[in-house]
């Protein structure tokens, strides 16, 4: 399909960057600060697929709160239209994405806009990644349980995973790394570590957050989020956890005892993400060793032109996608230190670190 080029005005673009950066520093710091690493050509891509993170995440028909005024508005469209709130909304998404895609007038949302504009200069994006994320999420809502972490590992590569994926896409466009291109041209050992390492980031983000979530969801939709497996195992019901979660147990050595397994339950989880941590860490150290033999052996000589700016010997646009980790590991990091009790107020606390650890990280090539 040819792509027809609608150009949008430059007011437009930059009303849409300070609308959707404003939406990242309030609801995703994180990426609101990685994103200053992000080269600048495709930045805007990576504040449009973050920024649409957490408008998905958004959708929402009310959870088990049955009283509440969403919810019944919820039902009640279900029952006229045959479609619910969250329905309409992830339709409306699906149908922004295929237009946006497509080249035809998308709604003047700043995350199509910037989407669309990133395409129309050349940027590569791919729809499917968006698309899966769409399909994952709206099977998330329908409130299923996860029976293991290899569930919410598959929730991650159908959601946080796209994520990467689509950045690195960006960043892979012939406009802004021909020599990446080149030096991914010559190892398919290389592709697929570029591609795994993407895989295990998102798989540990998406770990992580059920366990960040858990009394998030345990509230406002009645549900549990960590692997049901794990809690049978440390006797834990979800009767149990709920009521410890939305405050009905008062009892002090009961909430003592409940709270005790669900450290165990926590700490079996996190150690999931924590591996696939580790996992991507020891291909991206195999990553550093693959460069440095293709730039050595190369006689190509945009590669070896190129290589001399690669800090730590791997270029930006391979590494910068990777520090979406930084977030999870910091979380991982405290749940650790405060023995993966979740309700210890300190866990409650903003991070501090992300400015110093982003920064390091991009200079040491670490994650």
């Amino acid at each position: 399909m040819v792509r027809i080029r609608r150009y949008t005005t430059s007011a437009a673009i930059h009303n849409a960057v300070e609308n959707v950066s404003k939406l990242l520093e309030t609801h995703d710091r994180s990426s609101y600060v990685l994103a200053q690493y992000i080269p600048e050509p495709a930045r805007p891509a990576f504040l449009a697929t973050r920024a649409f993170n957490i408008e998905i995440n958004k959708i929402n028909d009310g959870g088990s709160n049955l009283g509440s005024v969403k919810s019944q508005a919820s039902s009640a469209m279900s029952r006229q239209m045959g479609a619910s709130i969250s329905d309409l909304k992830f339709k409306f998404w699906s149908d922004t994405l295929h237009k946006v895609f497509a080249g035809g007038d998308a709604p003047a949302e700043p995350i199509a806009l910037l989407l669309r504009d990133s395409l129309e200069n050349d940027i590569n994006l791919n729809i499917d990644h968006f698309l899966r994320f769409l399909q994952t999420r709206k099977q998330f809502l329908k409130g299923s349980t996860f029976s293991t972490t290899n569930d919410i590992c598959a929730y991650g590569e159908g959601t946080y995973s796209q994520l990467n994926y689509e950045v690195q896409a960006a960043l892979l466009s012939p406009s802004i790394s021909p020599s990446v291109i080149k030096l991914l041209q010559r190892s398919m050992e290389l592709q697929g570590l570029v591609s795994d390492i993407a895989a295990h980031i998102g798989q540990a983000t998406a770990v992580s957050s059920m366990i960040l979530g858990m009394q998030y969801y345990a509230q406002s939709q009645n549900r549990v989020t960590l692997p049901i497996d794990l809690m049978t195992k440390n006797d834990l019901s979800q009767e149990h956890l709920l009521r410890l979660a939305q405050g009905h147990i008062s009892n002090t050595s009961e909430q003592e005892e409940i709270r005790s397994k669900l450290k165990n339950v926590v700490f079996e989880t996190a150690v999931t993400a924590n591996d696939h941590i580790l996992s991507a860490r020891s291909k991206l150290d195999t990553i550093k060793r693959e460069v440095e033999r293709i730039t050595n052996e190369s006689d190509e000589k945009l590669i070896r032109t190129q290589s001399k700016k690669w800090k730590g010997g791997i270029p930006d646009v391979i590494f910068t996608p990777y520090m979406v980790a930084i977030p999870t590991v910091l979380y991982l990091e405290k749940l650790q230190k405060l023995d993966f009790d979740v309700f210890a107020k300190k866990m409650q606390q903003k991070e501090w670190k992300l400015g110093y650890k982003s920064f390091r990280s991009y200079y040491s090539r670490s994650i």
